[in-house]
C-alpha cells in the first residue's frame, strides 16, 4: 500500500568480521489524522572482508527482495 524508506549501515568489527544492517521506515495512519513513524530491522548479515559499493548494493537488494518490499522502496 505505502512506501518504505530504508537506511543501511556497514561496519568492520575486527580484521575479518564485516556486518551490514538494513532498517525500514514508514508512516502509518493509526486513526484519522493520527500518524506514527514506524521502523524495523529488515536484515542483518555478515559479509566477507570485501565490502565495496557493489557488494553492499547486492546485500541491500537481497534484503529488500527477501522481505518482499522492493516495489515499495522509495528512497535509500
Amino acid at each position: 500500500k505505502g512506501r518504505v524508506n530504508v537506511t543501511c549501515d556497514g561496519w568492520l568489527a575486527s580484521n575479518t568480521d564485516c556486518y551490514f544492517a538494513v532498517t525500514g521506515h514508514w508512516i502509518e495512519e493509526q486513526s484519522l489524522g493520527v500518524w506514527k513513524v514506524e521502523s524495523a530491522l529488515l536484515g542483518f548479515t555478515r559479509l566477507n572482508h570485501v565490502h565495496n559499493g557493489k557488494r553492499l548494493g547486492q546485500a541491500l537488494f537481497k534484503v529488500v527482495h527477501r522481505v518482499g518490499i522492493a516495489h515499495k522502496v522509495s528512497s535509500i
